[in-house]
């Protein structure tokens, strides 16, 4: 489905992971999925090219599935990252309170699935990062960002900013 194109890419996706590659910023992949499926909706995704310069952590590596912490934690603890400087897009509540609860602040991207579910304590939902035929719709803006059209790399460092002026106070 995916190598076919029946599953199209979510709009934003490769636009913002252009962007954050070519801005330096480290670009990972946590997934408890199995990893040949996980690289391939990737590479569908963003392409080849910028595929690769992913880390992908997936597949059975971690006990539990999410909603435990597990898979995030490992990727922070094997990237050498702060939480208070990492930034997840997620699409389901179970990949959210995951994130939520490896202290990871987290933009939510609904879909006609998960549109319904609680993500309550998210920095942002959104319909999606949006492109230019196809602008991201804000839900839920608890932090104030504000974004426009599309979720940009300024978008991600203002939650961030605002995420650790939250944990100062």
């Amino acid at each position: 489905l995916v190598a076919s194109g029946a599953l199209p890419a979510r709009p934003g996706i490769a636009r913002i992971v252009g962007e954050a590659a070519s801005a330096g910023w480290g670009l990972a992949v946590a997934s408890t999925s199995a990893e040949a499926s996980v690289r391939a909706v990737l590479e569908h995704a963003v392409g080849r090219e910028a595929a690769a310069g992913f880390s992908v952590f997936a597949g059975d590596i971690v006990p539990r599935k999410k909603p435990a912490p597990d898979i995030y934690l490992l990727a922070l603890r094997e990237l050498g990252a702060d939480p208070a400087e990492a930034v997840v897009i997620e699409d389901s509540a179970n990949g959210f309170r995951a994130a939520e609860a490896a202290g990871l602040s987290t933009v939510v991207t609904v879909s006609a699935y998960t549109t319904e579910e609680d993500f309550s304590g998210a920095a942002l939902v959104v319909s999606s990062l949006g492109d230019d035929d196809e602008p991201a719709t804000v839900i839920d803006d608890p932090l104030g960002i504000q974004p426009g059209r599309q979720i940009t790399l300024h978008d991600l460092s203002a939650i961030l900013a605002a995420a650790n002026r939250t944990e100062e106070n």
